[in-house]
């Protein structure tokens, strides 16, 4: 069914549990069927977040959902009960998450509400020249990874992908590379 731009999925605890048996069992569109209901639940719990403030960007919701699913494709051969576990590594998800950016956010919000009392453009005063010249003098990997997020418009998920790394590793190094970059300038 859908309402506005979301969809919602109708199903029963018994149907998930069937195909959760039939998944361990080998059945293959168990499992597609089983990821499709795993992603959706996620994707609505950690939407519900976003909805309340306490994640801005669509993308951290996507990469979040991505990593609950992550870790059910790895594990659910050895889950036992699937809500508990779900529910729990949801949270954990976010609870991990919201610390780790609990200061970045609050950084970008303050910077937003500087811009807007301001009326101050950052673009105006960024030398996108000087930009690009120190960006030769990083390492291939940095440069790989900052053209990916701005240039390519990627996910952090994608880069990692792309990079044969852990989104997290990909993630550091973004934020660790635009430090540099600021510090270059």
């Amino acid at each position: 069914m859908k309402y506005g731009n979301l969809n919602y999925i109708n199903f029963t605890q018994n149907e998930l549990d069937e195909l959760f048996v039939n998944s361990k069992n080998g059945d293959n569109k168990a499992f597609e069927a089983l990821s499709g209901y795993v992603r959706h639940i996620s994707f609505s719990y950690f939407q519900s977040k976003q909805r309340s403030g306490k994640i801005i960007n669509i993308d951290d919701v996507d990469d979040l959902t991505n990593n609950v699913y992550l870790s059910f494709a790895e594990q659910y051969t050895k889950i036992d009960n699937l809500e508990f576990w779900l529910r729990r590594v949801m949270f954990l998800n976010f609870v991990n998450w919201y610390k780790k950016y609990k200061n970045s956010r609050l950084l970008e919000l303050t910077e937003a509400n500087f811009i807007e009392n301001n009326e101050f453009n950052p673009g105006d005063s960024v030398d996108v020249q000087k930009i690009l010249v120190n960006l030769d003098h990083l390492s291939q990997e940095k440069q790989k990874v900052i053209r990916m997020r701005f240039w390519e418009d990627l996910k952090f998920s994608e880069i990692a992908e792309n990079l044969n790394k852990s989104e997290d590793a990909v993630k550091k190094m973004f934020y660790r590379t635009i430090e540099e970059l600021k510090d270059m300038m």
